[in-house]
């Protein structure tokens, strides 16, 4: 589907879908597990973020790196025990926030990752 090698690729984390797996002697719960699992995913590369949504319809949005103006992070206690968060990225073309991915794993390694590849851009354009 893309021509770019991605840096990452992350899907939202199993663990929102605990008490799913729990119960799965009901064949409905595990389903919406699968199903919410796999209807958000986060694409990385070196000049731009993905965020496609939706399985039987789409909706992408892609960001370019070097339009990032903050990347922030919200997590609960539990979401911080368990390593995922809520990530938020705003650009400097909105006042709010562009994207907000819920549940994604190690959401810190991720921001870590956009703004070393946020750095690296604003390096090359300045030169």
């Amino acid at each position: 589907m893309y021509k770019t090698k991605f840096l990452l690729k992350a899907h939202t984390s199993s663990w929102r879908y605990f008490w799913h797996w729990v119960f799965f002697w009901l064949i409905i719960p595990p389903l919406l597990a699968l199903w919410g699992k796999y209807k958000l995913t986060l694409y990385v590369c070196k000049d731009r973020v993905i965020l496609e949504k939706g399985i039987l319809s789409k909706d992408i949005k892609e960001i370019l790196i070097s339009d990032i103006r903050t990347i922030n992070i919200k997590q609960s206690l539990r979401q911080r025990m368990l390593n995922i968060g809520e990530l938020m990225i705003a650009t400097s073309a909105t006042s709010g926030y562009e994207n907000v991915i819920p549940n994604i794993p190690d959401p810190i390694k991720i921001r870590h990752l956009i703004m070393k590849y946020r750095q690296l851009s604003l390096k090359q354009a300045k030169s």
